[in-house]
């Protein structure tokens, strides 16, 4: 006897089914996603034993000054 076609063949879970899964999964993994990246390039390490907020890293407070000053400059010299 021949074996049955593969669109014969029922699947053993619907699509439905498999995307109710697949968002779980998704929203199970809280240390991924793209405003993680963001704090870990700007922030501190992480300090699993402490709650505390993370300060940001040396280089982003001398760049955002930086940028701060540069701003009042053009902003001084456009209004003069």
């Amino acid at each position: 006897m021949a074996a049955p076609l593969v669109s014969e063949v029922r699947s053993p879970v619907t699509p439905r089914e498999v995307h109710r899964e697949f968002e779980r999964l998704l929203r199970d993994r809280k240390h991924m996603g793209l405003r993680n990246l963001i704090g870990d390039v700007t922030l501190e390490p992480r300090n699993p034993f402490q709650q505390a907020n993370r300060k940001p890293k040396k280089w982003v407070v001398a760049f955002g000054g930086l940028a701060l000053l540069v701003a009042l400059i053009v902003y001084y010299f456009h209004l003069r």
